[in-house]
């Protein structure tokens, strides 16, 4: 049972002004983000107006030339547009001067969002909207406190639903819970609770969606649709819905998730995973150069910010979550565009890095976010000041210990074990996630057989553990160039398993997470 979309503040002025703009034929437009939360939000309330009848514009800005959120060159557009009313969707709650600015220009704003408030001496600040709707105006021992953008979406849209019910039939918008699915995954929100429920019943509604885009991106990740989970939305087809935004414009991802067209749906599937391939190269790269600075630089340091000029704005938050997890420290990667920088932030268990960046906002342009994650924006000649105070900051809030890598070993196994049916009685731990994460199997003392470089560059390690008469073959992304395998050791490795599925056949097969010699 879901909560009762009412329970979120201002969720009853919402409905009632889209009642007004729905009786009165105006023109709404759904301002979005450029990730997959946004973009799922975005196709999530613009397919759901459409089919009210609604003119409905969706609108989602540039990463590289506008930026995150609302915008006033972008609100003076829609305004020219002939739009009467703004519903802002993963985005808004912090855009006070531009919920202004739209006002004057006599466009009103409903905003739908959910990240972290703004704070003005310790007390948080909403924008003057017709409502804004977010669930971290709710204490965080809400059901609904963790929600993420599109499933905020998802509530406006239920709550919509029970004004117009000769137009939406009760239980009808269930069909929109594989954009949901989509968004509360690649968003990274704790699937527990409500988020648990949403992901469990839209996973079930994407493996069976009839949207064209949905399909064709299945496919073109090489795996049937109705084996989706939560490992396929988030390593498979979540990249190749971000690599739009992050290379070009997002744009290209909101018409695969709405279009009807099958023959274009295939084009943009084919699009967004070239884009994804792009990505993956310049990821490599800047991760390389990235990895580079941190080794020449202060060890003894427990937060690092890192800038260069040819660092595409887009690819920084994954430059960035993969340096956290080699290093376990805190990472502030951005591209140097010449007066300004701009980045993303990736922060460790027990230190909130939008409070850090709160602690430093008299550096900063712009910023927002979460505790793990945050964008923001500064000029160059503060980029000094910034990286001072956070690294005050992180040194007074940092324990040693707490920047130590470590992984949590659920179970020691045997190559034996790791059986089809053993696997299937895992997968009934999906959706699996934040605060649900996928179980960590040790196996001890095992020979490293069969191995090999592969990818392009050839920095991952193909291998197979073998324990008396059994073998388990898997691979460990990015291991090959750190691991030097000695045939005649033995070896303790951490791995998590996973079903790979071909052609109809079944295979259990692992990811390597850690691999050290046997004592």
């Amino acid at each position: 049972m879901l909560s009762d979309p009412f329970d979120i503040p201002d969720m009853d002025k919402a409905a009632d002004r889209v009642r007004r703009a729905v009786d009165e034929e105006e023109t709404i437009a759904i301002y979005g983000d450029y990730d997959v939360d946004g973009v799922t939000a975005t196709a999530l309330l613009t397919t759901f107006f459409r089919d009210l009848g609604v003119t409905v514009l969706p609108y989602i800005p540039s990463r590289h030339n506008e930026g995150y959120g609302l915008n006033n060159e972008a609100i003076k557009t829609l305004s020219e547009r002939g739009v009467n009313l703004i519903i802002t969707v993963d985005c808004g709650c912090t855009s006070l001067e531009e919920v202004e600015y739209a006002k004057s220009l006599g466009i009103e704003v409903v905003v739908t969002d959910h990240h972290t408030l703004r704070q003005v001496e310790g007390k948080a600040v909403l924008p003057m909207a017709v409502a804004v709707i977010n669930p971290k105006r709710l204490t965080p021992e809400s059901p609904l406190y963790e929600l993420a953008g599109v499933a905020v979406a998802f509530y406006l849209a239920r709550a919509i639903c029970t004004l117009f019910p000769e137009k939406c039939p009760i239980g009808q918008e269930k069909w929109l819970l594989d954009l949901v699915a989509l968004g509360t995954i690649c968003d990274i929100v704790p699937l527990k609770g409500e988020n648990r429920v949403l992901a469990n019943y839209g996973l079930v509604v994407l493996s069976k969606s009839k949207r064209p885009g949905i399909v064709a991106l299945a496919a073109i990740s090489e795996f049937p649709l109705s084996a989706v989970d939560s490992y396929k939305v988030g390593f498979l087809l979540g990249p190749r819905l971000n690599a739009a935004g992050r290379i070009e414009h997002a744009n290209a991802s909101l018409e695969l998730l709405t279009t009807d067209r099958v023959d274009r749906s295939q084009e943009l599937a084919h699009e967004l995973n070239e884009l994804n391939l792009e990505r993956q190269e310049i990821t490599e790269r800047i991760t390389n150069e990235a990895r580079a600075m941190v080794e020449a630089g202060d060890k003894t340091q427990k937060i690092f910010l890192l800038a260069k000029e040819d660092w595409p704005a887009g690819v920084v938050g994954i430059v960035a979550s993969r340096l956290v997890e080699e290093y376990g420290r805190p990472m502030l990667v951005m591209e140097d565009q010449g007066s300004e920088l701009r980045g993303s932030a990736r922060s460790i268990l027990g230190f909130n890095i939008i409070e850090a960046l709160s602690g430093a906002s008299e550096h900063l342009s712009h910023f927002g976010g979460h505790a793990f994650a945050a964008g923001y924006s500064l000029t160059k000649e503060k980029f000094v000041l910034l990286n001072d105070r956070l690294i005050e900051i992180a040194g007074k809030k940092i324990k040693e210990t707490e920047y130590v890598p470590e992984i949590e070993i659920d179970l020691e196994i045997s190559t034996a074990n790791a059986t089809e049916s053993f696997l299937a009685e895992l997968a009934l731990m999906e959706p699996l996630g934040r605060d649900n994460r996928k179980p960590v199997f040790a196996l001890k003392g095992v020979d490293v057989v069969d191995y090999r470089l592969v990818g392009n560059p050839a920095v991952h390690l193909k291998l197979s553990l073998k324990q008396e008469d059994t073998t388990l073959s898997g691979i460990g992304f990015g291991y090959g160039e750190t691991t030097d395998i000695d045939e005649n050791q033995k070896y303790d490795v951490a791995v998590s398993l996973e079903i790979n599925e071909w052609n109809g056949h079944k295979k259990p097969e692992f990811r390597l997470l850690d691999i050290e010699r046997a004592e």
